[in-house]
């Protein structure tokens, strides 16, 4: 697996407000500059100042962004409150329309969560989720299902749309029927609203002393109608991810029909050893690690390989194990292998491995948060 953008969450995650809340408090929104031209980038940064005694009690929330030109045109954006405060970076492209723009800001209470009801099941304790970014990054965990079919997830931090899939923890073979909403996406009222102006190219002298001003913001603005989540995607195949990553990724020699499929990326247990050498012993047949860590093959050499490209022992070693989607083990001889001996090829997890779900899962598109960094487009509205 590449880096892992799904950061676990340490803190207790906010939960959302029964009753109606009215803002008591205020955002200070800060901009590195109001004035701008195409091309350049604007660092926002909104922090939550309490009023009435009101506190954010936890230390995680959101807050929603909306940015509307003089025409009328706007753009949502969402960012992560961690301590009572979001940041990030706008750019602007150089197409970009001149003119003053608005940017507004609405807090509210509460991270990102799922709850989710298991329709057609009754006493199943726990289902297996599993997210996946579309970087292909991705991570998965047992979620506990209460005896109503009810449940909530509430600890996974991601950018963008992601696929959160669902399977049975014991009985893979049976397709389960899930209902669920992302609590982000549905009404709410905000713990506190704010605004600020900036003008992209010359302003005229009007203008100017308004952008230094803060702009009345109302709270209706961030109403939205919670919608229930649609399965997008039912798989039905049989094939494991493994076995799909091998038809799609493996080629030429390294299909040689002879050789022994790892598959790492089905085994959850394989994430807690030091590297592949640890992992595989014992493993496959004839092949031993010294204690060293030097492999041979029934007393032979070994050729390495990772994502089909030849290097040292030592390079495979240092791979961690949550990078590594299947190893494939040829024994000797083995045709890429010089002098006969033996061959271990190691694959490395790839982007866009959405066909690569296990088998009968139901999965759902779901928002996460808008990167930290991101261009400014008033043609699409993100959330």
């Amino acid at each position: 697996m590449k880096s892992f953008l799904l950061l676990p969450l340490i803190a207790l995650l906010l939960s959302a407000s029964a009753q109606a809340q009215q803002p008591t408090g205020r955002l200070a929104i800060k901009l590195d500059k109001n004035i701008l031209k195409p091309g350049d980038s604007l660092q926002v940064t909104v922090d939550y100042e309490a009023g009435g005694g009101q506190q954010l009690h936890q230390s995680l929330a959101t807050l929603e962004l909306v940015i509307e030109n003089e025409a009328g045109r706007r753009t949502r954006l969402r960012w992560p409150v961690i301590d009572g405060r979001a940041s990030g970076t706008i750019f602007l492209a150089d197409s970009m329309t001149l003119g003053k723009y608005t940017l507004l800001a609405g807090l509210q209470q509460r991270f990102f969560e799922v709850i989710g009801q298991v329709k057609n099941a009754s006493n199943l304790g726990s289902i297996q989720a599993m997210l996946l970014t579309k970087t292909g990054d991705w991570d998965e965990q047992k979620v506990t299902v209460a005896p109503d079919g009810t449940f909530a997830i509430r600890n996974w931090l991601f950018e963008d749309n992601a696929l959160l899939a669902f399977s049975r923890t014991k009985d893979n073979n049976q397709l389960l029927d899930i209902s669920i909403s992302s609590q982000l996406d549905s009404t709410y009222d905000p713990l506190a609203v704010g605004g600020r102006t900036f003008y992209i190219g010359n302003p005229p002298a009007a203008v100017r002393p308004g952008l230094n001003k803060p702009v009345e913001t109302t709270e209706a603005l961030f109403a939205d109608r919670g919608t229930m989540l649609p399965a997008v995607i039912v798989r039905r195949t049989a094939k494991t991810r493994s076995q799909q990553f091998n038809e799609e990724h493996v080629s030429g020699l390294f299909r040689s029909g002879d050789e022994r499929l790892i598959a790492i990326m089905d085994d959850p247990s394989a994430i807690g050893f030091n590297n592949v050498f640890n992992y595989l012993q014992g493993r496959v047949a004839g092949l031993q690690i010294a204690p060293t860590g030097a492999p041979s093959w029934r007393g032979g050499p070994v050729i390495f390989f990772l994502d089909e490209v030849r290097v040292s022992a030592q390079q495979i070693a240092n791979i961690p194990m949550p990078d590594i989607a299947i190893v494939k083990a040829y024994p000797p001889p083995f045709f890429g292998a010089p002098g006969g001996g033996a061959g271990i090829a190691v694959y490395t997890r790839r982007g866009g491995e959405a066909n690569n779900l296990p088998a009968n899962r139901q999965v759902f598109k779901i928002r996460g948060y808008t990167p930290a960094a991101i261009a400014l487009d008033m043609n699409k509205l993100r959330l």
